[in-house]
């Protein structure tokens, strides 16, 4: 399916899609990492230092990455281009934003699979969160993509 031939509400739907399907794959992985260690599984913020501090820096890096990489790449989006065009500019910056999350969140269930400490599931559920508040939908992309008022129109009658 080209995108020539697709609807704005159709790009909406695939990012949704896309979306949970990351989402999903980041929970059943902390699901798995938790269901095998749950023997031996531990809190602690007193244990690992080196690996808390590095979990937290990293998470907070991720945090602060993913929101300077979609307003950057938001803010490449001109504004005499169509809407197709910039439909794809915002799918591209809101996957990277929330591979920039994901990543830290891989890295703290990998932390908690090798260490087998549970307080790094914490840090999984703050980005888990993240993740969440920035669900993509209509709304959203009319706020944060300059659109027309013809364009604007044409996304109020979806």
């Amino acid at each position: 399916m080209s995108y020539t031939n697709q609807q704005p509400k159709d790009f909406i739907k695939s990012l949704q899609i896309i979306h949970i399907a990351l989402l999903a794959g980041l929970l059943i992985f902390a699901a798995y990492v938790a269901f095998k260690a749950k023997d031996v599984m531990f809190f602690s913020y007193e244990d690992d230092k080196p690996f808390l501090f590095l979990a937290i820096i990293i998470a907070f890096a991720g945090n602060m990455a993913s929101k300077y990489l979609y307003s950057s790449l938001l803010k490449q989006i001109s504004d005499n281009a169509d809407l197709m065009q910039k439909s794809i500019k915002f799918s591209t910056a809101h996957i990277f934003r929330l591979a920039m999350l994901e990543f830290p969140a891989f890295m703290c269930i990998f932390f908690a699979m090798q260490s087998n400490n549970s307080f790094y599931f914490i840090l999984v559920g703050i980005l888990v969160f993240m993740m969440l508040v920035i669900f993509p939908t209509k709304s959203k992309f009319e706020n944060d993509v300059p659109l027309t008022s013809k364009e604007k129109s044409m996304l109020e009658k979806l």
